[in-house]
């Protein structure tokens, strides 16, 4: 089932970002799918019938999908149609985008995290993503019982996010380049101007 079922505790985060990352692939493979109608039935149809996705297994494939159903819930009006019309490097940042709308975890590693290490001139390492979660883990109990093979996986996918939506190069934060005006108007135009300031924009 690609619904999202209620979670069994009252934390405010969860780790299904490890699923896929941007899943960049995945989207572009879906686009006769979320560019449809009913999307929703029509991934829960894909998971049965791998018609567009190509991922063999099926409990990957529903993984996958609900992750996918979860972050077309999140995303603005008419986003798709929008989305598919750019270039890739304003795809992963609009995937990205969707990241930071569906998942607490990312939307706060990127605020409390990357845009503060932006701002001071900071490189951002894998050390510094692993005690931003250790100390999450004291604050927050279900947090504080991952497993570390969960935790590794959240950070190499959290610093992987970045550098795919080109806002980490090495260990350096960086602004992207090559973005027209308009990609950001979109934004603006659905006010959310809050990620003009993620990409380190203002």
């Amino acid at each position: 089932m690609l619904s999202i079922e209620p979670l069994e505790h009252h934390s405010i985060y969860d780790a299904n970002f490890t699923a896929g990352g941007l899943m960049l692939e995945s989207l572009d493979r879906l686009a006769p799918v979320l560019l449809g109608i009913d999307v929703e039935q029509a991934l829960r149809e894909e998971s049965e019938n791998n018609s567009f996705v190509g991922i063999k297994t099926l409990g990957a494939r529903k993984r996958i999908l609900s992750e996918v159903a979860r972050r077309y819930r999140v995303a603005p009006t008419d986003f798709w149609r929008w989305y598919f019309e750019r270039s890739a490097r304003e795809k992963a940042l609009a995937s990205y985008f969707l990241c930071m709308k569906a998942y607490r975890l990312v939307f706060d590693l990127h605020h409390e995290l990357a845009l503060r290490k932006f701002r001071i001139g900071s490189e951002l390492k894998a050390l510094d993503v692993e005690q931003f979660l250790d100390l999450l883990g004291g604050k927050d109990e279900y947090v504080g019982g991952w497993s570390e093979e969960t935790l590794k996986k959240l950070n190499t996918q959290f610093r992987k996010a970045l550098k795919d939506a080109n806002l980490l190069r090495g260990d350096e934060l960086v602004a992207p380049s090559g973005i027209p005006v308009g990609f950001w108007d979109y934004f603006k135009e659905q006010k959310e101007d809050w990620f003009l300031e993620a990409c380190f924009q203002n």
